[in-house]
């Protein structure tokens, strides 16, 4: 049975200065790893999710772009290029998916924005979840995401870090881990589903999720997300929304679980570099791909990524995006 699959991308340009503004003023009540400038730079990567889309997933009916009144400066050149119909590609506010709940506003924090995704206005009941610089990296399907109509996760089963020694030691000292990060979130909502010893951890790349469920979930526990949208910066007291998802189906049983797919991973600092992951994006074996924090990386390195990518995906990249981001002072 053919159903509907859409993605669902949130984005945002850091560099606007109303928002660089908002953000100044209110940093100083959060920790200093949620507000580190790189998490809200844009370098155009959202053009290479798009077009990856496109190139890759024909399968898919729509995209919604979340975003709290913005639009990346070239958007509508996918559709003037006659790559995808007018509708395809839709902008989200965060005024919608924050309706009728007490969120903190405006927010620079992605937990709030990822967990509330599910009540966007006709979304598939089946939809895929991607950070603004993941892409596909090779031809998928439907069933590279969902089956049997449930959601495909990949992952491995982690024990809570508060079950392991040094964990202990710091709960002994009164010493937490303060840090709101990837996989402190994931342990939180595993701790939200009562897990106690282990759950699914995911990296970084697309992940299907099922709306219905999602739904179901908050109107059983409507205080969990009342809770997540109340901070305006990354916090160690919220989840991580997908891992909440994955983990609901790992209780429901019976859906697939897959070993983590390979992934074409690049971030500055990385033993490996940039030869390794420009030889996986040539790789059809490896499904998805991830660039960090590419404003960190030196000038040099970011137009050799930007003119790999753009070649990658040069039939699905708009000539104008194309310029936009291979131009010398990016």
């Amino acid at each position: 049975m053919i159903v509907d699959i859409d993605f669902v991308i949130p984005w945002v340009d850091g560099a606007d200065p109303a928002h660089a503004a908002e953000r100044r003023r209110w940093s100083r009540e959060a920790h200093s790893s949620a507000v580190e400038e790189t998490r809200f730079h844009d370098d155009g990567e959202i053009y290479y999710a798009i077009a990856s889309i496109l190139a890759y997933a024909p399968f898919v009916r729509r995209i919604h772009l979340v975003t709290d009144a913005q639009k990346p400066a070239y958007l509508d050149a996918f559709q003037e290029a006659g790559l995808c119909a007018p509708d395809f590609i839709r902008l989200v506010s965060h005024h919608t998916i924050f309706d009728g709940l007490d969120a903190l506003r405006p927010t620079f924090n992605p937990r709030p924005i990822e967990s509330a995704v599910w009540r966007i206005p006709g979304l598939s009941d089946q939809f895929v979840y991607a950070n603004d610089d993941m892409f596909l990296n090779a031809p998928s399907s439907p069933q590279a995401f969902f089956r049997s109509s449930r959601p495909v996760l990949y992952g491995t089963m982690s024990k809570l870090r508060s079950k392991q020694p040094r964990a202990r030691l710091r709960a002994m000292l009164a010493r937490p881990d303060k840090r709101p990060g990837h996989r402190r979130s994931q342990e939180r909502a595993a701790e939200l589903l009562g897990l106690s010893e282990a759950y699914l951890f995911a990296e970084h790349h697309p992940h299907p999720l099922d709306r219905r469920r999602l739904e179901r979930f908050h109107a059983e526990h409507p205080q969990v997300l009342s809770e997540q949208v109340r901070y305006r910066f990354r916090d160690a007291a919220q989840y991580n929304s997908v891992a909440l998802s994955n983990n609901l189906e790992v209780i429901a049983g019976g859906t697939v679980v897959e070993p983590p797919p390979p992934l074409a991973y690049l971030r500055p600092g990385m033993r490996r570099g940039i030869d390794a992951f420009l030889a996986a994006i040539g790789e059809p074996s490896v499904p998805f791909g991830c660039v960090q924090s590419l404003d960190r990386f030196s000038s040099t390195m970011r137009r050799e990524i930007h003119e790999a990518l753009s070649a990658k995906f040069a039939a699905t990249l708009p000539a104008s995006i194309i310029s936009f981001l291979l131009q010398d002072t990016r």
